[in-house]
């Protein structure tokens, strides 16, 4: 990584976020003669954005091969534990559905790790990557586009403004992206009036590699493995009921989630600091625009009901390091969005039906319909094709793989 003081930069790649999306994306195209410029409004040395914190992250057998890939696995590998077994129930119902690793012949279906290991491991692979050129506690200005001439951009950085020329412009700027905004890109949101508590804790008996998605009437409630021995909580609540029960004392809200949970891991021993996020769904119209593109929540952002969001990132990263690495063969940018989209448009309208079908079927209260989920939720775990599709696809290994997906260098893109 180096750093710059000049007036003028020019690069093939300008990524506008430096959050785990954008630098992922930096990251992964490190190795290539591709030269990057990352532009990050917080220091990189502070590692603390908001996309770092403590939150945990679900990453699926297919991140794994594509952070393998990128030579990002060995680093991270110490802190990630092991799910061998996923287990789906809804409160008060007979029904539920497990997916084991064993079952499906892989030696996990994926992974969990804290958002800020992930982080560091991000940054530090950044900071010896000579081609990268980090910009910290920068800010994208104005910038256009044109056919055959590339994209032109003012950032500015500490009160310097830097005028930037590139092939290509990629906002990995999150959900309120302000270049999806400029644009002039539509995106839709889904407001659900919810909250998610997240929270580290310890329980009685060990989590065995399992993780739990259970349903209940305020919302899904995911109890995850964590190395350590500990549990990561993803408990999804109505906002206004979210913020009353964050702000129980820690007696009170240890009897509220062993009530909401159960008993499958014994007594709730010690919790965590709890934090709050509020939760929609945002899908833009257009994934960009000639030389410009969209990445992770700049494109689509996920309920976290079982958690896709960063693993559908992973795969638009995956997806589109490998078509610049293809562009840049012949200097053809032009129709990047449009072959960007056309890969990718398919995986993230499937993956937010999905998640969006989740909430809504479990959140439904009709007289009856609890019954009904319950009757399918078992039939389903009888099903073995049925369990091996969903299967597939939480483990991230269905439809188009990128070459980095699939383990392989992005350097024979084209030949592929």
């Amino acid at each position: 990584m180096t750093t710059t003081s000049a007036a003028r930069l020019d690069c093939d790649v300008l990524i506008v976020g430096g959050g785990l999306v954008g630098s992922a994306l930096a990251v992964a195209l490190a190795d290539t003669p591709l030269r990057v410029v990352l532009v990050e409004s917080t220091d990189p040395a502070e590692l603390e954005q908001p996309s770092f914190d403590a939150r945990v992250t679900a990453l699926a057998n297919g991140s794994k091969r594509i952070l393998e890939a990128i030579g990002l696995w060995r680093a991270i590998a110490v802190h990630a534990e092991p799910i061998d077994e996923i287990h789906v129930s809804e409160r008060g119902r007979f029904g539920a559905v497990r997916i084991r690793a064993r079952e499906e012949g892989v030696p996990a279906l994926g992974y969990t790790i804290e958002n800020r290991r992930l982080g560091e491991a991000l940054w530090a692979r950044l900071a010896a990557a000579p081609r990268c050129t980090v910009l910290g506690r920068a800010s994208l200005g104005e910038f256009r586009h044109e056919e055959g001439r590339g994209v032109h951009a003012e950032i500015e950085r500490s009160g310097e403004r830097i005028e930037a020329s590139a092939s290509v412009l990629v906002a990995a700027d999150g959900a309120r992206s302000r270049v999806r905004a400029a644009l002039g890109i539509a995106s839709r949101e889904d407001a659900y009036a919810q909250k998610a508590l997240i929270l580290n804790c310890r329980t009685e008996r060990p989590h065995g590699g399992v993780a739990y998605e259970r349903f209940v009437a305020t919302g899904p409630l995911a109890m995850l493995p964590l190395s350590g021995g500990r549990v990561g909580v993803i408990w999804t609540l109505p906002a206004e009921r979210a913020d009353e029960v964050a702000a129980l004392p820690d007696d009170a809200f240890r009897a509220e989630l062993q009530a909401t949970f159960g008993y499958r891991l014994g007594r709730i021993e010690r919790i965590g600091r709890r934090d709050l996020h509020m939760l929609r769904r945002v899908r833009s119209d257009a994934l960009g625009s000639g030389r410009v593109v969209l990445v992770g929540n700049a494109a689509v952002t996920l309920h976290p009901v079982a958690g896709q969001g960063f693993n559908l990132a992973l795969r638009d990263v995956a997806a589109l390091a490998e078509l610049l690495v293809d562009a840049a063969r012949t200097s053809a940018y032009d129709d990047l969005a449009v072959r960007y989209g056309a890969w990718r448009a398919a995986d993230q309208r499937n993956v937010a039906l999905f998640t969006h079908g989740l909430v809504g079927l479990f959140g439904a209260d009709v007289p009856g319909f609890g019954a009904v989920r319950g009757l399918g939720l078992a039939a389903f775990d009888l099903l073995p094709g049925a369990k091996r599709m969903l299967a597939r696809h939480t483990m991230g290994l269905a439809g188009r793989l990128p070459r980095l997906a699939r383990g392989l260098p992005l350097a024979a893109a084209r030949e592929s």
